[in-house]
């Protein structure tokens, strides 16, 4: 994919998010960040999944985490912690029920779940698993995903 149709993919989630004021004004908040807090984060993909609507908060992200596979990663936290790029892309297979590969498949951990995302190109350059994110990142991985997810319908 180009990254002119990249573009336009993540002009239209955050269009969509904008949609709602309350929306809005989290969006905006995510956006002035220089590394994504966790519970914004998780809230994105959840709205993005249709786990939560575009009214709910990213606290209710926080909670409805803590249910998730991967819960035991962010209990305890607030939300404000950055968030890690392996933490983000496990949080993302296991939401949108992405297939992965071989070891994915086995381990199902976020180390093999952000290789995954480096091997499909859903991040942009090559960051480590520990790695903090931006907003930036995380908006245009969501892009990625988004634009793959269509693609297999």
């Amino acid at each position: 994919m180009n990254r002119k149709n990249m573009l336009i993919i993540l002009i239209l989630i955050i269009s969509s998010f904008s949609a709602f004021s309350q929306s809005n004004e989290i969006l905006d908040r995510y956006l002035e960040r220089e590394e994504a807090d966790g519970a914004t984060t998780l809230w994105l993909v959840y709205v993005y999944s249709g786990s939560l609507s575009e009214n709910s908060v990213p606290a209710d992200a926080m909670n409805l985490v803590l249910e998730s596979r991967y819960g035991r990663r962010f209990d305890g936290k607030t939300g404000e912690e950055p968030v890690r790029y392996g933490d983000f892309a496990a949080v993302v297979m296991d939401e949108l029920d992405i297939p992965g590969g071989l070891f994915y498949m086995i381990f199902r951990s976020p180390r093999y779940a952000a290789r995954e995302f480096t091997a499909k190109k859903w991040m942009p350059g090559n960051p480590d698993p520990f790695e903090k994110l931006s907003p930036w990142q995380v908006l245009t991985s969501l892009a990625a995903v988004s634009a793959w997810k269509e693609e297999q319908l």
